[in-house]
């Protein structure tokens, strides 16, 4: 158990995005958010729909590709390149886990993502905003959506390049 839900069912919605973000804020393990209910649900059924995909991790002046899963309320993320090499063996840098228990009662989702090797906390941090949003936004979720169901039109390059712009525009609002 991460948090007292006991606890957290007394508070409103602000209230509980606060606490389960400063309970997390000094982590280096572990960062998280939240959802409201339309989002998260949002989220679930496209990630049913579209279970991989596939998400840059910039440093220095390159990046690298990382794969992620879902699988029920989970995203599993690894190396791309380990999946290639051999996808039961590959190990997990990140899981992603979407937490519902609050969903029916305050209409918000808790969002918690481990950092289990591999990746710093800043990057989980922008890992994790690249993925929600890609299953949120419209035009990012079309490139999910081809890489899983028509692969032979998915273009990396254009999703990157979209990705950046959205993910900027998003930090400005």
């Amino acid at each position: 158990q991460i948090v007292k839900l006991e606890l957290l069912k007394n508070e409103q919605a602000p209230q509980i995005r606060s606490i389960w973000e400063d309970f997390h804020a000094d982590k280096d393990d572990a960062v998280a958010t939240t959802l409201p209910a339309d989002e998260f649900q949002s989220i679930v059924k496209r990630a049913t729909a579209a279970p991989y995909f596939i998400f840059p991790v910039y440093r220095q002046e390159g990046f690298f590709n990382m794969l992620c899963q879902f699988q029920q309320s989970c995203f599993l993320v690894t190396y791309l390149e380990a999946f290639k090499e051999d996808p039961s063996a590959a190990p997990p840098c990140v899981a992603v886990t979407l937490y519902d228990n609050l969903l029916e009662k305050k209409e918000l989702a808790l969002v918690r993502a481990d950092v289990i090797n591999m990746l710093d906390k800043k990057e989980s941090q922008l890992l994790l905003q690249q993925l929600l949003i890609s299953y949120q936004n419209d035009k990012l979720y079309d490139h999910v959506n081809k890489f899983n169901n028509q692969p032979e039109q998915f273009d990396f390059e254009a999703y990157r390049l979209l990705l950046k712009n959205v993910t900027a525009s998003e930090t400005e609002a």
